[in-house]
Formats: structure tokens, C-alpha cells, sequence
């Protein structure tokens, strides 16, 4: 039996939609996950995204090279909807394997991030819009061997994968950069988060209701060893000069701490974690940059970059629970 007949279009568009579905989900995940049983949700993401590259020559024998024939009208905004994957998919190759960074502020894995924003609405339109939509019923035994040799065909790329790379990258994906250097450190803002401008004489950060001089956290500051660890796609280790919050709050029976920057940024975090969130004012001995959230910043370990608040000016206790916010934040 000829192989086009034995994987289907069918059977090739229903193992295309897991995989892309399973690297969207497994994508925000990893995203979001910055302890370490995030690694298994990066590798899956990985062979998520590669079983797509793996299935592309089947979807381009099949239904791509019928509908070309077909010349439907809209088949220009299916070739894009195509064009769009692979570079999606490549540029988180890229990405992984270190061969391309990005341009400046848009690194290899935002612009990959921005594709996939792109991609989701055209993907169900391009199902929707089929007649021959694939069911259920075509996840059968030929689906699972040909989705089998896909993931096997991923798999083994992603090994190759991080033989090149070695021991650069950490569990979530991102590249190390200018560890304990940091003035090297990458300056980045979560979307369009700003740097204020406002003199550390000016300075007014309130814990609880109370004002808190920043000479106080200046002379109970200790350094603290903690990865951060960018969505850009990079993460950086420093010692910070910082302060546990638990030294800086009295205890309380609320669940929640809201931590705020000057320029209106939040994120709600569990009380109990207080004796694992810092206030740092500087790094290495150094003051802290202003790009890098002086004259205070939060160091958060075990989250990632989105999560560490720059530029903190208030810490509140609240009553509602701390996972009652977006994910990631849209400010």
C-alpha cells in the first residue's frame, strides 16, 4: 500500500492539531513554570514542536499540493497560515539551540511567541473552514504508528538538539548570560512596563502601612544567590543585596501579599512564601541599575522573570487569594 494512502490527509491534519495544541499548551506552561518540574513540560513542548517540522512533508504531499490544484481563494491565506508554522517552529529552533538570539529587545523566542499569536486564530479558521474536518475515528492504529514515527523522528532531533547546545541552557529553555556580571546583565521590561524616573532620595516603599526608609533595608541586606530567569529566553545568576520579607513584616493571618511597582505592575503572591521573596537594593556590593528596578526590586527564586516586581513601592496585605490574577499579567 502506498504511503500517502496508509496516512491519510485525514489522519496527517488530526496528529497536526494535537501537536500544535500540545506545544501551545505545554508552551504557556513552560513559560509560566520556573521550578524544576518544569523541564519535562519544555521537553514535551520541544517534541511537540519538532513532531510538527517531522509531519510537514506528509501535510505538503497531501492536502497542501490538492488544495494548490483546487485554487480555492482563499488558499494564499492557508499558505500563510503554513509559512507562519514553520517560522514558528524554526525560530524556536533557533532559539534552542542558541544559534540566533534575536535583535535587540525582540529575541528569537518573543518573536516565536508573537508568531503563535498569529497562528491560533488562523488555525481554526483553516479547521473550521474544512469540510473534510478529521474526527475521532481517525485516531486509529495507522495514526498512532504514524504519530509514533513523528514523535521518534522529534525525538531524535531534540537529542541532537542538546548535544550541540550542552549545559548552556537551564530547565525552562533560557540561556545563560553574564552570570554574577551585572552590568552585563540584559535589560528588559515585561511588555509595556516602563522604567520610572524618580531619585532614591524620593523614594517611598510602604510594607503593611508602614514607610520603611531604604537606609534599613540597605544595612539589613545580606547576599542572597538567586537565578533570574527572563521569558526573553535567558537567565542570569547574581548575588543580591536583599532582605527576606519575613525580617521586614510582622505575621499576619491573611493569605496573600501584593507585591506593586511605581509604575502600577502587581503580582499577588502566597503569605506563606514571605521567607522565600526578597527586597533587594543592589548586586554584588553594587546598587542596583535603574533598568534592573533600583532603588528596589523583588527577587523572587523559583519564578520566573515576570514574577520578580521592579521598582517596588508598596506591599500590601490582602484577603483574596493569591492565584485569583492572570497568569501573566497584562499591564
Amino acid at each position: 500500500m502506498r504511503r500517502g494512502r496508509w496516512l491519510t490527509a485525514r489522519r496527517v491534519d488530526l496528529l497536526l492539531g494535537i501537536a500544535a495544541t500540545a506545544a501551545a499548551g505545554t508552551g504557556l506552561a513552560s513559560w509560566a513554570v520556573g521550578t524544576g518540574w518544569g523541564r519535562w513540560v519544555t521537553v514535551v513542548h520541544a517534541l511537540a514542536g519538532l513532531s510538527l517540522l517531522a509531519l510537514a512533508p506528509a501535510k505538503f504531499r497531501g492536502s497542501v499540493r490538492t488544495g494548490l490544484k483546487r485554487r480555492r481563494a482563499t488558499r494564499w491565506l492557508s499558505m500563510l497560515l503554513g509559512a507562519l508554522v514553520v517560522a514558528t517552529v524554526v525560530l524556536g529552533v533557533l532559539h534552542a539551540t542558541g544559534l540566533w538570539h534575536g535583535v535587540g529587545y525582540w529575541s528569537a523566542l518573543w518573536i516565536h511567541v508573537l508568531l503563535v499569536a498569529f497562528v491560533a486564530p488562523l488555525l481554526v479558521w483553516h479547521i473550521v473552514s474544512r469540510p473534510g474536518r478529521p474526527t475521532v475515528a481517525d485516531l486509529d492504529r495507522r495514526a498512532f504508528v504514524g504519530g509514533g514515527i513523528a514523535l521518534a523522528a522529534a525525538g531524535t532531533a531534540y537529542w541532537i538538539q542538546q548535544l550541540v547546545v550542552g549545559d548552556n541552557r537551564r530547565f525552562t529553555g533560557s540561556h545563560e548570560i553574564a552570570s554574577f556580571k551585572p552590568a552585563e546583565m540584559p535589560t528588559t521590561m515585561w511588555l509595556n512596563d516602563t522604567s520610572p524616573r524618580v531619585t532614591a532620595s524620593d523614594w517611598e516603599l510602604t510594607l503593611a502601612g508602614e514607610l520603611v526608609p531604604l537606609e534599613t533595608l540597605h544595612e539589613q541586606a545580606a547576599p542572597v544567590t538567586a537565578d533570574l530567569d527572563c521569558t526573553g529566553g535567558w537567565w542570569s545568576r547574581q548575588s543580591w543585596d536583599a532582605v527576606p520579607l519575613a525580617e521586614l513584616m510582622q505575621s499576619n493571618d491573611a493569605p496573600t501579599l501584593e507585591v506593586t511597582s511605581l509604575t502600577g505592575y502587581s503580582r499577588l503572591f502566597p503569605a506563606r512564601d514571605a521567607d522565600n521573596l526578597y527586597l533587594a537594593v543592589g548586586y554584588g556590593g553594587e546598587p542596583l541599575r535603574r533598568g534592573h528596578g533600583a532603588p528596589v526590586r523583588l527577587v523572587a527564586p523559583g519564578r520566573r522573570g515576570f514574577w520578580w516586581v521592579k521598582w517596588v513601592s508598596r506591599i500590601d496585605v490582602v484577603d483574596r487569594p493569591w492565584w485569583l490574577q492572570l497568569p501573566f499579567p497584562l499591564e
